[in-house]
């Protein structure tokens, strides 16, 4: 039998049952809570952390749960997820672990996700504090972590810049990304300097052993990175690279890219890239983290355009290769990437204006460097093309054959350098010579291009170099480009230039220059800075103008200019000088203009003279320097022109017309000085022609001269009349009275008239009064033949026969005159000696004479009196008389003392004073030292003016006093006596050239230097 249980005992036992019912209540109501309890603890837990969250669970059990999620404001939450799925298994004493839960694994479906990256820095919102708990509570070393799986998530990620926006797929296991795929929506991001619009793109990402392997596709819609522009660029990016290293933050390993680029445009500083594509690929290493990563290693790049727009020119078919040694990206202090590189460039063709360049090839090699601000490229090496500037047009019949050769260069040329260095940076382009560029021109000839110093030939927009050009029948030039700049169309340059060429009717041109010369359109436009020195020679056939030079100055308008091979002169002229050797004259000191040019090879134009010197350049002057104006015009071959001639006064003299056809070859000028008219205090003949030296002033009176030089290809020809209607003027024999006649030139260089030409004098004033002198010549030969000259003089004639008078000085020439029945007494009174001789004679006779640089020399002179006449000589002339009956004068025209005598000596002296000749007969002839010797001799008896006689007494005769007193000699005594005299007839000459020069008039020969006495 049983023992009764005790009260204590059935005490426990409800206890114990009342208590394992409720626990089994308590249990039984959190299961059935179980939803709620969870939802409550973590959303309280998060909100402990300052999270606001709302969880709502779909299931949930001891494995695991599902739900709903939203982290943040429910306005505006940070991420929610349209089902959440967690796996864990919980831990206690039974696994010898505390009590609690191990999450396993992850799954999110379509969550939505924002981020904001600001500052550099990435923001999480409400999630921010959740992440900084987890990272100061991380993982046990040996906890496995969870599996995660990402579906179809949203992501925002809000930047200083603007919104991406991105959908996305992953995987991850144990910490390990396994595989991503993601898509960008488009997106438009702005900054300060750089902005970028994006399409849709790609990325791909998947773990392969320690390594990953990426792709990434997307379209550039529009890039503006510092200098870097692009324009609708599809990029796709491989990458296989080592997986990183996040406990570490390192990304240490090898690392394999291939890049391709299609672009529609590229842009780099003033380069740009049309329709372009970019083939590069990289084998090196990789080290560091996201904002610490370097990379470095070896690759390729090629670069193809197939337009290209470069510093102003246009190229076709571009493509670079590049092989980049070397290679150093770096992320430290701002990314940037370095490398060397040895790169091949070839073009299909490059266009800048009218020029075009073909087979453009070079090879260079280098360095460069990219960063977010810009970069750098140093390239050197070789560069050859083709070219063809089309500028000029073609070469055509009607060219110059300086233009022509110049248009067949331009054509065709190849050019080639070994020493082209290219460099890039924040200055743009630029492109330096360290050895000469040759341009060879297909027709022939050099042009040799070289920079100036050490400075770039282009850097920004323009640039220095030297251009020289020799040979091929090319314009020799060495040009001095000191400055140019490019510009759309063409360009504009500082230059010097010095060339040597011809232009149109210009040959042997030289010019020397200074200005801007502007390339533009085709065309070229010089216009000077100062005053250009110019120089040549007018080729006009026979007819050249030459030695030609110019002060060619700047009047506002380009000084010369070149189009399709029409060219255009326009300038001022300032000290203008040339020769002219078929008119035998120059002209200096001139001044004026010229607008000049050839359309389709034809010249046109026109010239202006508004001042200059013309003077005569004969050997023997026919002009004095006049001052001469012209107003000229040329169409196609045919030149015309107006000229103006006045003296230094400015008083007109004539004007001419010139006329020249350069199809024929021939042409002529004609002048017509109207009626001159000279005046004392006026117009002088001496003014006017070295040849009018014996017209001395004062002249007075009218002459006119018309005359006209023609030419053709065979010769020049020439000739004029000069009318002298009457003129007086004071000559060397002495005043001219009413000179008149015509002269009719045949000839103007050399000056030829005809044999016949006649001038009358009304009057001569020489020695004696010569009246109506007539003069018969011609003028050949540089010297004027007389044919004969009669002067009415002393009731006879005087008569010089034919004789030839050379214009040139220092000539000799040979004459003779001819008395005839002319009374000498009026030559004695006009004479120096007529205060101690008086004659009156009538004669005839001859006297040659002979004219030389040393004076007047006569050899067999003969006068003789054809009729009784009287001599009276006064005794101080004579020197002696000889007891034969000869008498010695002293120099006639040189007073003597008077004579020492005896009765007979004086009887002789009377005898001379008063003597009544029958017969006198003079010998002349010359003697040393420039004196004329007169031996007369002469028959006749003493006739004083009053009858004398001699009256003797018987004691004078006896005693012979008679001897001791002066007696007269008787009237009638009978006298045949010798005189002979001389005169220094240099002197005398001289003496009179003198007196007639004081009088105005020039010596017809030079009086020696020193008078012989």
């Amino acid at each position: 039998m049983s023992e009764p249980e005790s009260p204590s005992r059935r005490t426990w036992r409800t206890v114990l049952i009342l208590a394992a019912v409720a626990v089994l209540l308590v249990v039984a109501a959190a299961y059935a809570g179980r939803r709620a309890i969870a939802r409550e603890a973590l959303t309280g837990w998060l909100r402990s952390h300052g999270v606001e969250s709302q969880v709502s669970f779909s299931t949930f059990g001891p494995g695991g749960f599902t739900g709903t999620l939203r982290i943040g404001p429910a306005a505006d939450p940070d991420l929610t997820a349209q089902v959440a799925e967690v796996r864990y298994g919980l831990t206690g004493w039974w696994a010898g672990k505390p009590f609690g839960a191990t999450v396993t694994s992850v799954r999110l479906v379509r969550p939505v996700i924002k981020g904001r990256w600001k500052d550099g820095r990435l923001t999480l919102g409400a999630l921010d504090p959740l992440i900084d708990t987890l990272r100061k509570r991380p993982p046990r070393p040996d906890a496995r972590q969870p599996r995660i799986v990402v579906e179809d998530a949203r992501l925002r990620l809000d930047t200083d810049h603007g919104p991406l926006l991105a959908r996305a797929s992953a995987r991850l296991d144990n910490g390990r990304l396994l595989r991503l795929d993601a898509a960008f929506a488009p997106a438009e991001l702005k900054g300060p300097d750089r902005s970028v619009r994006l399409g849709p793109g790609e990325l791909h990402l998947v773990s392969v052993g320690d390594q990953v392997a990426s792709v990434l596709e997307t379209t550039v819609r529009d890039l503006k990175l510092g200098q870097i522009t692009a324009q609708e660029a599809r990029v796709r990016l491989t990458a296989r690279t080592a997986y990183p290293d996040l406990k570490r933050k390192r990304g240490d390993g090898a690392l394999t890219q291939s890049l391709t680029i299609n672009a529609r445009s590229l842009t780099y500083g003033e380069t740009r890239l049309r329709d372009a594509s970019l083939e590069a690929t990289f084998n090196g290493q990789s080290t560091g983290w996201i904002d610490t990563l370097a990379v470095t290693g070896d690759g390729t790049a090629v670069l193809g355009a197939a337009r290209a727009d470069l510093a102003g020119a246009q190229v076709r078919g571009l493509r670079m290769t590049a092989n980049v040694g070397g290679l150093n990206w770096t992320r430290h202090g701002g990314d940037r990437v370095a490398a060397s590189l040895a790169t091949r460039v070839n073009a299909e063709g490059l266009t800048h204006d009218k020029l075009t360049l073909t087979r453009l090839s070079g090879a260079l090699r280098g360095s460069a460097a990219l960063a977010a601000q810009g970069g750098d490229l140093a390239l050197a090496g070789t560069v050859a093309t083709h070219g063809d500037w089309s500028g000029l047009g073609g070469a055509s019949a009607n060219d110059a054959p300086e233009i022509a050769a110049l248009k067949r260069a331009a054509r065709s040329f190849d050019a080639e350098t070994r020493g082209l260095s290219v460099t890039a940076g924040d200055g743009g382009l630029r492109l330096a010579l360290t050895s000469p560029l040759s341009v060879r021109p297909t027709a022939g000839g050099l042009a040799t291009i070289r920079a100036q110093g050490s400075g770039p030939i282009y850097a920004g927009g323009g640039g220095a170099l030297h251009l020289a050009v020799v040979g091929g029948g090319l314009p020799q030039a060495d040009l001095a480009v000191d400055r140019y700049r490019l510009a759309p169309g063409g360009l504009t340059a500082q230059t010097r230039i010095k060339a040597k060429t011809g232009i149109g009717p210009v040959r042997d041109g030289m010019i020397q220059a200074e200005g801007e010369l502007r390339v533009a359109h085709g065309a070229i436009a010089f216009a000077a800075d100062r005053c250009a020195a110019v120089s040549g020679r007018l080729d006009l056939g026979a007819n050249d103008v030459e030695a030609i030079a110019a002060q060619l100055c700047p009047t506002g308008a380009p000084l010369f200019t070149l189009a399709k091979g029409d060219w255009r002169i326009r300038a001022g002229a300032q000290a203008l000088s040339a020769t002219v050797p078929f008119l035998q004259a120059a002209v200096s000191q001139g001044a004026g203009g010229l607008d000049l040019g050839a359309v389709n090879g034809r010249l046109t134009g026109a010239l202006a003279l508004s001042a200059g010197t013309v003077a005569d350049t004969s050997s023997d002057l026919r002009f004095n320097p006049v001052r001469a104006t012209a107003q000229a015009r040329v169409n196609g071959e045919v030149w015309a022109a107006d000229i103006g001639v006045s003296d230094t006064a400015g008083r007109l003299l004539g004007r001419g017309v010139l006329r020249h056809d350069g199809a024929v070859g021939g042409g002529a000028l004609t002048f017509d000085t109207g009626t001159l008219t000279f005046a004392e205090d006026g117009l002088q003949p001496a003014a006017l022609s070295p040849r009018a030296a014996l017209v001395a002033s004062p002249a007075m009176g009218q002459v006119r001269f018309q005359g006209q030089v023609a030419w053709t290809k065979a010769g020049a020809t020439s000739g004029g009349v000069l009318d002298i209607p009457g003129l007086d003027f004071r000559s060397p024999a002495g005043q001219v009275s009413g000179l008149a006649g015509q002269i009719t030139f045949t000839s103007l260089a050399p000056l030829t008239a005809a044999p016949g030409q006649t001038l009358k004098a009304q009057r001569i004033e020489a020695l004696s009064g010569l009246t109506d002198a007539e003069v018969t010549f011609g003028i050949a030969g540089e010297a004027v033949n007389v044919a004969g000259l009669d002067l009415a003089v002393g009731g006879g004639t005087v008569r010089l026969q034919p004789f030839s008078l050379p214009f040139a000085g220092g000539q000799s020439w040979k004459g003779v005159v001819d008395f005839t029945n002319v009374q000498l007494s009026d030559f004695v009174e006009a004479s120096p000696f007529a205060d101690r001789v008086d004659l009156t004679a009538r004669a005839s006779g001859t006297i040659p004479f002979t004219v030389t640089p040393e004076g007047v020399r006569v050899a067999g002179g003969q006068l003789r009196a054809i009729s009784p006449g009287r001599l009276s000589i006064r005794r101080e002339a004579l020197t002696g008389v000889a007891a034969e009956g000869a008498v010695v004068a002293g120099p006639l025209g040189e007073k003597t003392p008077p004579p020492t005598t005896d009765t007979f000596t004086d009887f002789a002296y009377q005898a001379m004073e008063n003597l009544a000749f029958q017969s006198l007969d003079a010998s002349i002839n010359s003697l040393p030292q420039g004196r004329l010797g007169i031996l007369f001799h002469i028959k006749g008896e003493n006739a004083p003016p009053t009858h004398q006689e001699i009256r003797l007494t018987p004691q004078e005769i006896i005693t012979r006093s008679f001897l001791t007193r002066k007696l007269p000699l008787p009237s009638g005594t009978k006298v045949d006596l010798t005189l002979d005299s001389s005169l220094n007839l240099d002197q005398l000459l001289g003496d009179f050239a003198e007196y007639q020069k004081l009088r105005g008039s020039d010596a017809v020969q030079p009086s020696p230097a020193k008078p012989i006495p």
